[in-house]
């Protein structure tokens, strides 16, 4: 008596364990089964051979269940469990050879137009992300003293205003330009919030939803239940592209809130969950920005170099 994940499904809704047997039993019989049919059965008889016939063996156990029908219905719940875990492992095996396919043709125009992988590399440990005409400008030390020049209202504004241009950005661009609005009014802490979700939607335009094994992972989250970021995996892969470290940015990093010190540091949670109200500052909107811009080049590459199958 095969059993599918679908069956299984129908017959958990029942309450009791017992009713669970009889409700799968009928899945499997069709409707002309009868509670009578079910009483005059031997039920230790059926377990066992449902047990057999769907190699269940490494998920039954009586320790801990009240009885062989809870039992049932645990082994079948594990045993999906790590089917599914199973599936999830090839999936996305598969999404990232996709997603690296992707991005490594486009980082090494990166690295090329910024003409020094050194400093694009002593930048990233001091949690700069950044486009090639920044990479140029910059000569060591804090790089906000060498990027200072981009918060320059002409300077924004010129960027700013060519986002309309990029397809994968003209959805975006009311967006965008109130991003832009708010911090040159001086809402400074308006402004990233307005980037820190632009930043995540760009990153999904360009890598994830153009990755056709996307479908496949989001189903799988809903089937596991998880709340799987793919956003902050593929700036994993990203960083991990140019250092082989693979270290999300600190900013877009998981923070505990308890240990969060609101010292006007950048952090994406502590900053969405309303944790942080001192990271309004210059230098937190030119972090978010430069790596924007970054993302937009990685984008442009791919689009019209053809880094794609």
């Amino acid at each position: 008596m095969k059993v599918t994940e679908e069956i299984f499904k129908r017959a958990e809704k029942e309450g009791s364990a017992r009713e669970f047997l009889f409700a799968l039993l009928r899945e499997i019989k069709g409707e002309g089964f009868t509670r009578k049919d079910f009483k005059s059965l031997n039920h230790e008889e059926v377990v066992l051979n449902l047990v057999k016939g769907n190699n269940l063996e490494p998920y039954f156990s009586l320790s801990g269940n009240k009885n062989i029908y809870n039992a049932l219905r645990k082994a079948f719940r594990s045993y999906f469990k790590a089917k599914t875990e199973r599936e999830w492992i090839k999936k996305l095996g598969d999404w990232r050879k996709e997603f690296e396919f992707l991005l490594s043709r486009a980082v090494a125009y990166y690295l090329v137009d910024s003409a020094s992988i050194s400093k694009v590399q002593k930048l990233l440990s001091y949690g700069w992300i950044v486009p090639p005409y920044a990479v140029k400008v910059y000569e060591g030390g804090d790089p906000f003293e060498y990027f200072k020049p981009f918060l320059e209202e002409s300077f924004l504004k010129e960027r700013f205003d060519r986002y309309g241009e990029i397809d994968f950005l003209s959805s975006r661009k009311a967006i965008l330009d109130g991003v832009l609005n708010a911090f040159l009014s001086g809402f400074t802490e308006i402004a990233i919030y307005g980037l820190f979700v632009q930043i995540e939607g760009v990153v999904w335009e360009i890598f994830v939803k153009k990755n056709p094994l996307e479908a496949d992972i989001e189903s799988l989250i809903r089937k596991r239940n998880r709340k799987f970021i793919t956003i902050q995996y593929a700036l994993k892969l990203i960083t991990a592209s140019i250092t082989e470290e693979g270290t999300i940015p600190e900013f877009f990093d998981c923070i505990r809130f308890v240990d969060f010190k609101d010292d006007g540091r950048l952090n994406r949670n502590a900053v969405m969950h309303g944790i942080s109200v001192n990271f309004g500052s210059k230098r937190n909107f030119l972090k978010l920005f430069l790596l924007f811009e970054f993302l937009i080049y990685l984008g442009m590459k791919i689009s019209n170099h053809g880094c794609t199958k």
